[in-house]
């Protein structure tokens, strides 16, 4: 039996009338714990209402039905402007609800039989929770990207590998893999959007009242890696000094470290040395490369350009053209390390990683592994999984990337971690989560077949 919007609106009004008689204050942390949880039911159930909301007013607003449709009569030329009104939402919030309301929304035949939606398994993650609005509109947009130029069994194939996948991510890591699964479905249009990039590339120089200088920079993602990769090594040092400092005890006898820097003050100061050792340098030998910028790819991808490229800190892929005109600079090494004969396994003969280590150890799992953490490599340390001091070795298999704030709290605080096939999964400690439910770390990957 299909509940009246009065019964609703009665259901929804006890609930808000309920949570004015909640004491916050006076929970207990565990009590305070399990509501923050429980809230994400509440919020994952209306963002399903939203959404199929969100999409039958986008098709009782169509434009095939001129003045007579429900936005229109209301005073706005689209759908999702009304509801920016109507639920008092950004303009782009109204918008996107309405995307992917009628994404996932059933259709109907002209002879009145019903069509599936265009988007089944984001409909069925939104019911049941899985995924939210904001998570199910980044993969809708990134699909829809790559609708023209691959097949609609591709297309539901990438559907699926990324609602599976989401669950447990941010919006920002859902956003990620959707870029790398729309690449792969599109891999044709990799090298025009690499194009379009180049011809939006920018840097305006702005006065400010102050006296300070506002440099807008925009630049396409090998330009990106290339720069944050210098900015990052350099900060990544500062923070490795600043905490040899500290392990070291030289804060003590009356020494104080001033050193107390934010991180966009550290990254201005990394980028004015960078430019001041350019300038420097001008008209002299060139010398070693201060920085690497890693390029990940296939050797198929390598070979003959096909395809799409991945730099490392850098979300939006490249060409594979792109990254084999970047191969020949001498800043740019290959994802493939250890060569040479280099000893990745060392067992107990020395305590830290080798550089070759923590190279081979930021390409398995790219930055620090804790979940949503987006530190990148440069600013982690290597953490034995088999702790040193109780005998664990130091070889890759028993090493994992951790910035320093979390290697800290892998210590001190109780966490536990267990890989399963080379996936670290983090288990809080009672007092976060009574059940100790492990949690996802690591970069994610979603394996796609070549078709």
């Amino acid at each position: 039996m299909m509940l009246s919007t009065r019964a609703l609106a009665s259901r929804i009004g006890a609930f808000a009338d309920e949570w004015g008689d909640v004491d916050l204050e006076a929970l207990s942390a565990d009590e305070f714990l399990a509501l923050t949880a429980d809230l994400r039911s509440v919020r994952r159930a209306l963002d399903h209402a939203q959404t199929q909301v969100a999409g039958e007013l986008a098709h009782r607003s169509a434009p095939h039905l001129g003045g007579d449709g429900i936005a229109r009569r209301a005073g706005h030329s689209r759908p999702g402007l009304f509801l920016a009104e109507l639920w008092q939402l950004t303009s782009a919030e109204g918008v996107r609800l309405c995307e992917v309301g009628e994404a996932t929304r059933a259709a109907t035949a002209v002879d009145g039989s019903a069509l599936p939606a265009r988007y089944p398994a984001i409909g069925e993650a939104l019911a049941t929770g899985a995924v939210s609005a904001d998570a199910a509109a980044v993969i809708v947009h990134e699909l829809e990207q790559a609708a023209p130029r691959c097949s609609a069994d591709a297309r539901l194939a990438g559907e699926r590998a990324l609602v599976d996948h989401a669950p447990g991510l941010t919006v920002k890591q859902v956003a990620g893999i959707a870029r790398h699964v729309r690449d792969h479905l599109d891999q044709d249009g990799a090298e025009p959007r690499d194009v379009i990039r180049r011809h939006r590339r920018s840097l305006t120089m702005v006065q400010l009242p102050d006296g300070m200088t506002r440099f807008v920079w925009t630049m396409p993602p090998e330009t990106a890696g290339l720069v944050r990769a210098g900015i990052d090594h350099l900060v990544g040092e500062q923070l490795r000094q600043k905490r040899d400092r500290d392990q070291q005890g030289l804060a003590t006898d009356g020494m104080v470290d001033l050193d107390d820097r934010t991180m966009p003050q550290r990254r201005a100061d990394a980028a004015e040395e960078l430019f001041r050792a350019a300038i420097a340098s001008f008209g002299t030998a060139p010398t070693v490369p201060l920085v690497t910028m890693v390029i990940r790819m296939t050797l198929d991808q390598l070979l003959d350009g096909c395809g799409a490229a991945q730099i490392d800190g850098i979300e939006a892929g490249i060409s594979a053209t792109t990254a084999r005109l970047l191969a020949a600079e001498a800043n740019i090494i290959p994802a493939v390390l250890g060569g040479e004969g280099e000893v990745l396994d060392l067992g107990r003969s020395r305590r830290l990683f080798s550089t070759a280590q923590r190279q081979a150890l930021a390409e398995h799992f790219g930055g620090c592994v804790f979940p949503s953490c987006a530190h990148p490599p440069s600013y982690t340390e290597a953490h034995h999984l088999h702790w040193w001091s109780n005998g664990g070795p130091t070889d890759l298999a028993n090493g994992i990337p951790l910035c320093s704030f979390h290697h800290h709290r892998i210590h001190d605080d109780g966490w536990e971690i267990v890989m399963r096939e080379r996936v670290p999964y983090f288990v809080p400690p009672p007092w976060i989560d009574t059940d100790r439910v492990p949690r996802r770390g690591g970069k994610v990957v979603i394996p796609m077949g070549t078709g």
